[in-house]
């Protein structure tokens, strides 16, 4: 099952955030996670062809080491993206210096970075706060606590940390999958500004970048809020396999509910949200033909400004299904809110629209189309379009 919380971190791994005053404010902004030993650990970056120094070194030391990490360094308040040989230059000093007060090989250290791109990034600050952050590692302080500073310290303009907890089985004090992350703004399929990490002292016995791939696609790919991606985007997925074996099909299905948890907190947090809508459609011919036409809908500004103004305007969904180019039957397509209906066999259904407009008055929104091709269902999450949006996004440089 998934929660909120840990009693406990995952075996093998420890985790400290400070305030090193690389993000404006008074906040943790720091964080640093680190394994007992060396283990395993799978990445999967942004798509952006403009890539971040920290998504190019990180990359060049998983393939390095083999995938063996032992600690990585995130920092919320500068993306260290669009900065030139010093960009560079900075994030190589980072992994050095944890590398020397770890013991370990540089290629073993994985850096993450988000915040304001273009900015020089101040190295100076990441030097003066990590033997403090080292020491934070053995502070006195509950699992719980742990993980409620470490995710508030990857956060930018989101509003709350993001956390979700998935056991393995029954047992408290069994194999569990823990996870953070942090997104709100420029975030649409295939990566966003986004940043995901996620913990396990299980040890399954299938290649890690396959399971993350693969649970990614059904989570983080399927989210949106404004269509955009960007430099510094990543997810990674870090097993200790300290825990007690358990069974596979456990870990598989508890990474998945962890990846969805996190994506849809993520969509609901957008900038400016309100609402956290799910855009389901089923009846397809195939899957591709589902999740192209969820995710048009999920993209189109003018049904997320409707569901914001709480307007049942089926006809915006039923437009936004049609221009998405995949096969459907306009007989027998149907379109709800809700529970229900308000478009099918070619006609409208006006006596439903009140009971929509209820709908779309709570937080958690519900838009659905049957395409009536086939029996294929997918769903994508997103959030509606308010004008706190444009206020956070035209102000957020000053």
């Amino acid at each position: 099952m998934t929660e909120p919380l840990p009693s406990r971190l995952p075996l093998g791994f420890r985790m400290a955030a400070v305030d090193a005053g690389i993000a404006a404010g008074d906040r943790l902004d720091l964080l640093l996670i680190v394994a007992d030993e060396a283990c395993s650990a799978s990445c999967v970056f942004t798509r952006n062809r403009v890539v971040a120094s920290p998504v190019a070194l990180s990359r060049s030391h998983l393939e390095r080491s083999g995938g063996q990490v032992r600690a990585i360094l995130v920092n919320a308040g500068n993306a260290n993206a669009c900065t030139g040989e010093e960009g560079d230059l900075a994030a190589q000093r980072e992994a050095d210096l944890v590398a020397e007060a770890l013991g370990c090989p540089v290629e073993q250290v994985l850096i993450f970075s988000t915040g304001v791109i273009g900015s020089r990034f101040p190295i100076e600050k990441v030097e003066a706060a990590l033997p403090g952050l080292l020491l934070e590692l053995d502070a006195e302080r509950s699992p719980e606590e742990r993980v409620q500073r470490a995710a508030a310290a990857i956060m930018t303009t989101d509003t709350r940390p993001k956390i979700a907890r998935h056991l393995l089985g029954k047992d408290e004090d069994g194999p569990q999958i823990l996870g953070i992350a942090k997104g709100s703004g420029m975030i649409h399929p295939d990566m966003a500004t986004m940043l995901g990490f996620i913990l396990s002292d299980a040890q399954p016995s299938l290649l890690l970048q396959g399971l993350l791939q693969a649970a990614v696609q059904e989570s983080f790919h399927r989210i949106t809020v404004d269509g955009d991606t960007s430099t510094n985007d990543a997810v990674l997925l870090w097993v200790s396999g300290k825990a007690e074996e358990e069974e596979e099909v456990l870990f598989l299905e508890g990474l998945d509910e962890t990846c969805l948890s996190l994506a849809k907190q993520i969509a609901g947090d957008g900038e400016g949200a309100t609402k956290l809508i799910e855009v389901r459609v089923s009846k397809a011919l195939m899957p591709t033909h589902a999740v192209t036409v969820a995710k048009t809908i999920a993209q189109s500004l003018l049904v997320k400004t409707a569901v914001h103004g709480e307007d049942p305007n089926w006809g915006r969904i039923l437009a936004a299904a049609g221009r998405a180019g995949a096969p459907l039957d306009t007989r027998k397509i149907r379109v709800g809110i809700g529970e229900v209906c308000l478009y099918e066999e070619d006609h409208p259904l006006p006596e439903n629209e009140e009971a929509a407009k209820r709908h779309l008055q709570g937080s958690e929104v519900l838009l659905w189309v049957e395409l009536g091709t086939g029996e294929v269902s997918a769903s994508c999450w997103t959030c509606d379009l308010s004008e706190d949006y444009i206020k956070i996004n035209a102000e957020y440089r000053t």
